[in-house]
């Protein structure tokens, strides 16, 4: 029987130049990975934190071509979901309850950074929903992306 928890713990870990040394992703329940607990560390492990705060969903699809819808969702909510800890860290978002990523704690050691928390499904799967909508790649994908999204919209109106 699946577990009606979906609560996602999240935990990013700076090395001492700010660049990405490890990030796990999983769910609270279970322990289990989302998707692959680690899934984007080969693309981002090593990348900065001003580079992993830059990078637009665009830009990461145009330079890790995603053929497959599912593999595409979970590869955004990863790198949505690291960001999002890295903007509670540098200050750009508060980290509290109702925030994308809230914060359970941030550690600091000679050599590394570990900033703790929970991803809030619900805000996650808005966030890359939402990603469709801005039409700048002109991939057909943002098209086909852009008119589910309002219909979505239109049916909760």
């Amino acid at each position: 029987m699946p577990c009606s928890d979906v609560t996602e713990i999240l935990s990013v870990t700076l090395g001492a130049d700010d660049c990405l040394k490890a990030y796990t992703f999983s769910k609270r329940s279970c322990g289990k990975g989302v998707g692959v607990e680690s899934l984007l560390i080969d693309q981002l492990g090593g990348k900065s934190l001003q580079e992993l705060l830059a990078y637009s969903a665009e830009e990461f699809l145009s330079e890790f071509p995603i053929v497959d819808e599912i593999e595409e969702f979970l590869s955004l909510k990863h790198l949505f979901a690291v960001q999002g800890a890295l903007e509670v860290l540098t200050g750009k978002e508060s980290g509290g309850k109702d925030d994308p990523f809230a914060a359970s704690g941030v550690s600091y050691g000679e050599d590394e950074t570990v900033v703790e928390g929970r991803i809030s499904v619900d805000l996650m799967t808005e966030k890359i929903e939402a990603c469709g909508n801005c039409g700048t790649c002109g991939s057909d994908k943002v098209t086909e992306g852009r008119t589910a999204n309002e219909a979505r919209r239109a049916a909760r109106a």
